[in-house]
């Protein structure tokens, strides 16, 4: 009960401004999360992809990709704040064709790709800081620039 006594003295005004103050601070101190490890990331290396079938230029695409939101990608781990790893493959799912009768021969039609791109950003101690998976339906005309793009898109999220 002597907790609830130290309570009734107070004014009406000062219980608002306490019950403010604890509703702004309740949210980011029972979190436990430090602030964004990713604020202030400008410069990656982005480790080579395992040697799988089209993960080469997946790759290329990613970087690309990371350029144009005006991150500096640099030659070695050394000059970086992040190191980027991936890995990623494309292959032909099926072929496309207008001609119900033709099948799904090669000769036949164009190919249909399929694919998945899977990276994660480490920390120069190499923890992990962040990680995606992104796959994509049928209907991508340049599959790794598509997997790159939304790798590019979800890393933004984050950023923020």
């Amino acid at each position: 009960m002597w907790m609830f006594g130290s309570w009734f003295g107070k004014t009406r005004r000062e219980l608002l401004a306490v019950a403010a103050c604890f509703c702004a601070l309740a949210p980011s101190a029972l979190s436990g999360e430090p602030g964004n490890p990713l604020v202030g990331i400008k410069r990656m290396y982005v480790e080579p992809f395992p040697g799988k079938p089209g993960s080469e230029k997946l790759r290329e695409d990613l970087i690309a990709q990371l350029r144009k939101l005006s991150f500096s990608i640099v030659p070695s781990e050394a000059n970086a704040d992040v190191i980027v790893a991936g890995n990623g493959e494309t292959w032909i799912k099926g072929y496309r064709s207008l001609n119900p009768r033709s099948g799904r021969l090669p000769s036949n039609g164009e190919p249909v790709y399929a694919g998945y791109l899977s990276v994660e950003l480490k920390d120069t101690q190499g923890d992990t800081l962040w990680s995606y998976l992104v796959t994509l339906g049928p209907a991508s005309e340049n599959i790794t620039k598509d997997l790159s793009k939304q790798i590019a898109k979800h890393l933004t999220e984050a950023l923020k």
